[in-house]
């Protein structure tokens, strides 16, 4: 970690020079949004290369550390590191921010369309900590997924600090995405591809300027702080032959089906078991630490077959020997099966960490696979062998993440091989025909559909005729505080708790009975009077927004009900501000 103090003063100086920005706020346009994404960017770089500096400590002297004293010993710590680990990090994540259990992806995604961009500074905080205890403690995830969430949070917190509006903080949750993959990476090409394919959703946002600017500024920080080499250190390679090309489609058919059927499938099926363990009585604070144990029965079984411990966390270091042509046909397998296990158990368990590093492995194992397998058959030169390696961790990533343009930029960039190029092209190709063909949606997608949520909710039409066509219910608020004591006692209570305007009333039975409004209630507490309630306005869930206008309009509280108006039986509610936001994220995608 020393390596790092010598920059303290580096950012001292921008830190500081903050507080004059803060009182300059409002009123500013681009120019200060520029401002501050390049001054937040900085930060957010130093985190995330601080970030994978301690994870690699930490993995180091918990896992690689051990394996120089024999299979024994490594096994027996291994044990202790990764029960050790996962026991703490949950502890952090049910002790002070249950949103940062998981990847980070998703709940990224969910906060930057949902939220407006609002990440609390204690989920960054609570992240950093119990990501790094899980992926050096030696659980199979990966450190992308965590690093994004915690950027997120930096930049969205920072923004807020400058006094920039929880409304307004978009462009800083995806800002600090970009900074924070391209510096871990040092791949900003990558990471505004990402930013722009899995955040935003759309690669002609307007947000692309500030994406870049970060991206940039992040990958800036990581060459100042551990210098300009690729992620992966791979000797120049000559140009491929036609040998190599004929097997990357074997490539990408593989990497497709273990990336689908094997971890996408084992993920969600592990998800929807360990949701079922709490009413048999297992506590939840045990559930990850379960899934982590799966970590260490695969991982101590590859360890003693192939000598390798690419299984425990992260995994880089096999993935290079991959690359370089050091593992035979038969290990390859037995670490493409173990990891595979090993991080479906983990992920879908509920562990802090992230899967594109699991995916790079799934897919270069793969790659490795054919590649030592093809050489047995056909004269293959060291850099094909090395380009299906490439070509296999670029066709998973696709097949687990569904971001061709990332997946290709990505493992350019953290190689630096530019005759790589036509494998990864064909490699992305096949995993991504192959992929849809087994699940048309990704891992993410299937996760938020296990949690209660439609995708095709949370991103919003591209367009006025569309956002018009959309249903109510898209964005109607299903939890709304109700009232259903209207004495003295109650109505305070009520306000006391609650800083709503509007709230339905409703009877013993579960039927509206109208619309409580604030000035309404205080007026009765004031004269002791029975509180005047207006009637309640209903609305179908399937109404189309344009027609939903005009009854909003019409209703004198600005306030509709959802549900059933025959039976009066409420299942949601929609407002003046409801519409509001649907409008300016219409706004915000269209520029």
């Amino acid at each position: 970690m020393s390596r790092f103090g010598s920059f303290a003063s580096f950012f001292r100086r921008p830190l500081e020079s903050a507080g004059g920005l803060r009182a300059r706020v409002k009123g500013r346009g681009k120019g200060f949004e520029a401002a501050v994404v390049g001054v937040l960017g900085v930060v957010v770089g130093f985190v995330a290369v601080g970030f994978h500096a301690f994870v690699e400590f930490l993995h180091h002297w918990a896992i690689v550390a051990l394996r120089e004293h024999g299979v024994w010993v490594f096994v027996s710590g291994s044990f202790a590191s990764v029960v050790a680990a996962s026991l703490i990090a949950t502890a952090l994540v049910r002790g002070f921010a249950k949103e940062t259990a998981g990847g980070g992806i998703l709940p990224t995604k969910l906060a930057f369309w949902r939220d407006f961009g609002f990440i609390r500074a204690r989920t960054g905080v609570v992240k950093f900590f119990a990501s790094a205890i899980t992926l050096g403690g030696g659980v199979s995830m990966g450190p992308e997924g965590p690093v994004a969430q915690i950027g997120a949070s930096v930049m969205s917190t920072g923004a807020g600090w400058l006094g920039v509006p929880k409304q307004k903080r978009r462009l800083y949750c995806a800002g600090g995405v970009a900074a924070a993959i391209a510096a871990v990476f040092n791949a900003p090409l990558a990471a505004i591809a990402f930013v722009l394919e899995e955040i935003v959703g759309d690669l002609s946002s307007r947000l692309i300027g500030g994406i870049l600017l970060a991206a940039v500024v992040g990958a800036l920080m990581a060459h100042a702080l551990i210098g300009p080499q690729p992620a992966f250190q791979v000797q120049a390679l000559s140009d491929p032959t036609w040998r190599g090309l004929l097997l990357v489609p074997l490539v990408g058919v593989l990497a497709a089906v273990g990336g689908v059927a094997g971890f996408q499938k084992g993920t969600l099926a592990t998800r929807g078991w360990v949701r079922s363990l709490p009413r048999s009585g297992v506590p939840e604070w045990a559930i990850p630490t379960a899934g982590a144990l799966g970590t260490w029965v695969l991982g101590g079984v590859a360890f003693w077959l192939t000598g390798r411990t690419g299984v425990f966390g992260i995994g880089y270091e096999d993935v290079t020997a991959a690359i370089s042509g050091e593992l035979v046909w038969s290990a390859a397998l037995v670490l493409l099966l173990a990891k595979l296990g090993a991080t479906f158990l983990a992920v879908g368990s509920g562990g802090c960490g992230g899967i594109f590093a699991p995916s790079f492995f799934i897919g270069a194992m793969a790659g490795a696979l054919v590649a030592a397998l093809g050489g047995l058959v056909l004269p293959l030169t060291g850099s094909d062998k090395a380009m299906l390696v490439m070509a296999g961790m670029s066709a998973g990533f696709m097949a687990v993440i569904r971001t061709p343009v990332t997946a290709i930029l990505l493992i350019f960039e953290v190689t630096h091989q530019f005759v790589v190029m036509p494998f990864l092209l064909l490699a992305t190709l096949v995993s991504y025909v192959v992929s849809n063909r087994l699940e048309r949606e990704g891992l993410y997608e299937g996760m938020m559909r296990q949690d209660g949520e439609d995708p095709n909710r949370v991103l919003p039409p591209r367009d006025f005729r569309r956002w018009r066509e959309m249903p109510v219910g898209a964005l109607a608020t299903y939890r709304a505080v109700i009232a259903t004591d209207l004495s003295g006692e109650g109505l305070a209570d009520l306000l006391a708790r609650n800083r709503y305007n509007r709230f339905p009333v409703v009877d013993g039975e579960g039927a509206v009975m109208g619309v409580l409004s604030r000035s309404a209630a205080v007026l009765a507490l004031a004269t002791k009077q029975p509180p005047k309630l207006e009637p309640a306005v209903w609305v179908d869930g399937a109404t189309p927004l344009g027609r939903v206008q005009e009854r909003l309009l019409e209703s004198p509280s600005n306030f509709l009900c959802l549900g059933d108006e025959s039976q009066r039986r409420l299942a949601g509610v929609f407002t003046l501000h409801d519409l509001l936001r649907g409008q300016e994220t219409l706004v915000e995608v269209e520029g």
